[in-house]
């Protein structure tokens, strides 16, 4: 049952609406279930879609379209006094909305929680979609230049203060250089072809800033964590990971193999085996707290929606992971599949996997490429390797790999080139 008190404040905001065409930009900030007694929700109605159509909205073509009493109209004008609390009534309005909805999807919670047949792990992710369809109040919608530049300002001094800190930092120095490390509220991709090393770069930027004492939530889909685990030692002990493998280890080893286990036994390095879906991401993100999330990789990941096509689906991921990096205030790094067009190819935005949303969404595109051979002749005829270099690393079955910036929203693009050592399942850099 509706109090006095709701009753009023529904009144108040549908009358404002009615006589001060001041108040329609609040029009699309409700909805008509915003509102307990029927006939203002009808009434409401009314209003927007009139507002929808740029159409006059006072108390005659209110009554006009929705046959509401002209009296009744009436009625409510003149409850009102003034128009300027409009703001705060429609945020007690839509808190009041919020609870009731929200105790609704809890009623809907515990049925689905009752039914037997339905697996844990599907009502937990329903109920996540539930509770996030309650939209936010937001207090502040816009913000003057003044106060923008004052948080500027202060943003500015705090960077300057930490200006030696490199927490972020990805550990590949041309990488660095050219991004300043990764950021806060911002989506980079990582994008190549299988085989050309994914894995091997996030696991690398992973480590790295989990040295540095940043929490790193790495989400990995496709490997066990015995396998992450093992790229581990073998890149950081010397020891061959194929022979890792096959337990095929020297019994001089055992102490390089000891000594990178412990080196690396980080507890603010977390795997996530589990996430399935953006729901279960943002879930484990609240529950515990990472700095920087990793996952490994894109295509891998479902949209809790249905689709019309996989590429809306992809596109409802990554923006999804975009509004997380904004909400939680943190970085997030995407490993992304390339088409086959790529293979053997330099990447371009158009071979990133089943959307071109990626490149949208994303703050930065990075591609890892391997050069083909007329890549490496161009090399070698420009002076910048030699082919006594390219023949070296073929004899080590290293590899010439590019990092690729493609794209980067407030900073520089390049190409610079590391070496791949697939033995140790690691990027190094080139010394000369």
């Amino acid at each position: 049952m509706i109090s006095k008190d709701d009753l009023e404040i529904e009144c108040q905001i549908i009358g404002s609406f009615l006589i001060d065409s001041a108040t329609h930009d609040f029009i699309n900030h409700l909805k008509a279930d915003d509102f307990i007694e029927t006939t203002n929700q009808r009434i409401f109605k009314t209003i927007t879609e009139l507002h929808a159509e740029h159409n006059n909205i006072d108390i005659f073509t209110v009554h006009e379209k929705s046959q509401v009493p002209i009296s009744h109209l009436v009625d409510i004008t003149n409850l009102i006094a003034s128009t300027s609390t409009i703001e705060s009534n429609i945020k007690v309005l839509k808190n009041k909305s919020n609870r009731r909805k929200l105790i609704q999807k809890a009623n809907k919670i515990v049925e689905m929680a009752q039914d037997q047949e339905v697996d844990i792990e599907t009502i937990k992710n329903n109920a996540l979609k539930e509770i996030e369809e309650i939209e936010d109040i937001v207090d502040n919608e816009v913000v003057t230049l003044k106060q923008g530049m004052f948080e500027t300002v202060e943003l500015l001094e705090n960077r300057y203060e930490n200006r030696g800190d490199k927490s972020y930092y990805t550990g590949i120095s041309k990488l660095d250089r050219a991004t300043a490390g990764l950021h806060p509220e911002e989506l980079t991709t990582i994008g190549a072809r299988p085989g050309v090393g994914k894995t091997i770069i996030g696991m690398q930027i992973g480590l790295n800033i989990a040295r540095n004492k940043k929490t790193v939530m790495y989400t990995s889909l496709e490997m066990s964590v015995s396998q992450l685990c093992e790229r581990i030692i073998a890149a950081n002990s010397g020891i061959d990971g194929l022979r890792l493998r096959l337990g095929d280890i020297k019994d001089h080893e055992w102490e390089k193999a000891f000594k990178a286990a412990s080196l690396y036994s980080f507890e603010n390095f977390l795997i996530d085996k589990t996430s399935r879906n953006p729901q279960h991401i943002r879930a484990k993100i609240r529950k515990y707290k990472p700095d920087l999330v990793i996952i490994d990789y894109l295509q891998l990941l479902q949209s809790t929606t249905k689709q019309q096509s996989r590429e809306r689906e992809v596109a409802t991921i990554t923006r999804d992971l975009k509004l997380m990096t904004l909400e939680f205030k943190i970085p997030i790094v995407i490993l992304s599949q390339l088409n086959r067009n790529a293979e053997g190819n330099r990447p371009t935005m158009a071979d990133l996997r089943e959307s071109g949303a990626i490149e949208q969404d994303s703050d930065n595109v990075i591609f890892l490429h391997e050069p083909n051979e007329k890549e490496k002749e161009k090399l070698i005829e420009n002076v910048i390797y030699t082919r006594e270099f390219f023949n070296s690393l073929e004899e080590k079955d290293n590899t010439l790999t590019q990092i690729i910036v493609e794209k980067q929203r407030n900073g520089p693009i390049g190409t610079f080139e590391v070496v791949k050592v697939p033995k140790l399942m690691k990027f190094v850099e080139i010394e000369n």
